[in-house]
């Protein structure tokens, strides 16, 4: 029988001796339907397989992630006859998939695909796509959902359905130049954005210094919504995820105004940069004394920064001072899909296994920065030791943790559009053309009027 996903209670099981393999779907294999009809299965074991697993991957994560087949196919894939193909697919991936999908092309079509939590929806209209869900429910499996923190696991769920298991995540942090806010008189981070705006213009007043530096986009936005408290959403049906998100509801619920309020004295302050040009490396030389950057960026600002002066990581600024969810976090996804092998299906989840295993993962996140996304990994001690060398890394894990499970981005179809017109009206918000008011009635507005035209086009 079939449980539904609640955030209280996580206590589904997950395959480990015995593999899990998806048995056919209805229809034609390209059909998109509103949820998957596959069933899963169990195998004794997996015969001799490749596999092909689409990334998008860049630079030193890339080489990480790379290691990590590397590792499987030498070791667990090579004891099982399975072999990784690991291919570059950049930026789009969702649409590849779906061209693959609508075009029956089953040859050139990935097993595993690693894809952000906004493609979630529409990938998951796709009967080739076998959400994690099935794997997590078997009554015959080794691991639960209890070894993955909640908040990873509601990132990738849709309509109660976890659609794909976590792998790379992060959140977004505020990294400061501890040296130049002693300079300015602080010697803690700012707690809220009242605080950030009082130290930039603190900042601002040692030479040769930029306070902040960040550019307030769709991401950015997101998080100062979502931390205002448990309830907030930038859209309707807790921002898409019990079902499709038909209006952007932060306009009206106070939560957008709040947000415009408080980011009015940041600029205000004489000394924040409202673009991102070259952030890490502004950062790094001691052009902005603070940013707010992901949790992802952390090895390339450890490296640009070296030991030039000390630096360190805090938890988002809050809107205000008594809100309650804290941050949300971003990243990606391992989701199946289904080629019509079954002996393929269970390969890819072996792998997926072995690289969202304690160990594994503690190679990953020392080498990326990206949080852990077993519970178990903190508790090793490698890993334990590197949090005690590299405080830094630490922040985002606590962050989240310390952060509501409902805290989320949203799922709202026109993500890439609607980040257009953050940035274009938070640009003109900085340079002081629009008033709190204006621009809560044209984030509103334009983000309604583009989820509704695309509402339009595909109903």
């Amino acid at each position: 029988m079939k449980k539904t996903f609640q955030m209280a209670k996580m206590g589904f099981a997950l395959c480990a001796s015995m593999l899990l393999v998806a048995c056919g779907s209805s229809g034609e294999s390209s059909k998109e339907s509103s949820e998957s009809t596959n069933s899963v299965t169990l195998m004794d074991e997996v015969k001799p397989v490749d596999i092909t697993f689409w990334h998008a991957m860049k630079g030193p994560n890339a080489d990480a992630l790379e290691k990590i087949v590397a590792d499987y196919n030498a070791t667990v894939g090579k004891e099982k006859g399975v072999t990784v193909t690991p291919v570059f697919q950049d930026t789009g991936i969702a649409s590849k998939v779906k061209m693959a999908a609508s075009t029956d092309d089953i040859e050139n079509a990935p097993d595993i695909i690693q894809t952000v939590g906004s493609d979630i929806p529409s990938l998951s209209a796709l009967e080739e796509i076998v959400p994690a869900q099935e794997f997590f429910d078997s009554k015959n499996a080794g691991i639960t959902t209890d070894d993955y923190y909640p908040h990873l696991l509601r990132t990738f769920t849709y309509k109660e359905k976890i659609m794909g298991v976590p792998m790379n995540v992060s959140t977004l942090l505020l990294y400061y130049n501890e040296d130049l806010l002693k300079k300015a008189g602080h010697t803690e981070a700012p707690a809220t954005i009242a605080e950030l705006a009082q130290y930039s213009t603190d900042l601002g007043k040692v030479d040769g210094v930029t306070g902040l530096n960040t550019e307030i986009a769709r991401y950015q936005l997101a998080n100062f919504i979502v931390s205002q408290s448990e309830k907030s959403f930038m859209g309707d049906n807790e921002g898409g995820r019990l079902q499709p998100m038909t209006e952007y509801t932060m306009g009206k619920d106070g939560t957008l105004k709040a947000f415009l309020t408080e980011w009015e004295k940041v600029v205000q302050s004489g000394s924040y940069k409202y673009l991102e040009d070259n952030p890490n490396e502004e950062f790094a030389s001691g052009l902005n004394a603070m940013v707010l950057l992901s949790s992802a960026r952390l090895g390339a600002i450890n490296h640009l920064v070296g030991d030039k002066f000390q630096w360190k990581t805090a938890f988002l600024p809050k809107v205000n001072e008594k809100d309650t969810s804290g941050a949300s976090v971003g990243g990606s996804a391992l989701v199946m899909y289904n080629r019509g092998d079954n002996n393929k299906l269970a390969a890819a989840w072996d792998f997926i296994k072995y690289a969202t295993s304690p160990e594994v993962q503690a190679t990953w996140s020392q080498a990326t920065g990206y949080i852990p996304v077993n519970k178990n990994t903190e508790k090793l001690d490698s890993m334990v030791e590197f949090y005690a060398k590299n405080p830094n890394y630490k922040v985002a894990l606590e962050q989240m943790k310390a952060s509501s499970p409902m805290a989320q981005e949203p799922f709202d179809l026109v993500n890439w559009e609607v980040n257009d017109i953050v940035k274009d009206t938070m640009g003109r918000f900085a340079q002081k053309q629009l008033s709190v008011d204006e621009a809560v009635e044209e984030l509103s507005t334009k983000s309604n009027e583009a989820l509704a035209e695309y509402i339009r086009v595909n109903e």
